[in-house]
């Protein structure tokens, strides 16, 4: 582990459970955001509907790999 890995886990272990929990929640809203973005940028004429249901079947997807 280097510096920069030792420092951001004494950040964290600094942080109650809840504002992990909170952290977790905003890396998870910005790889949404995120991930619609780069479908929209596949998909610029889609609807927000359409995008809605392209974001479902990615992470449909996503979560059904086997590993």
């Amino acid at each position: 582990m280097n510096k920069a890995d030792a420092k951001y886990m004494e950040i964290l272990r600094s942080k109650t459970p809840e504002q992990r929990f909170a952290m977790m929640c905003d890396l998870m809203d910005a790889q949404f955001e995120s991930m619609r973005a780069g479908i929209k940028y596949y998909n610029p004429s889609a609807t927000e509907a359409e995008l809605d249901q392209l974001v479902k079947e990615r992470l449909r997807k996503s979560y059904s790999l086997k590993h």
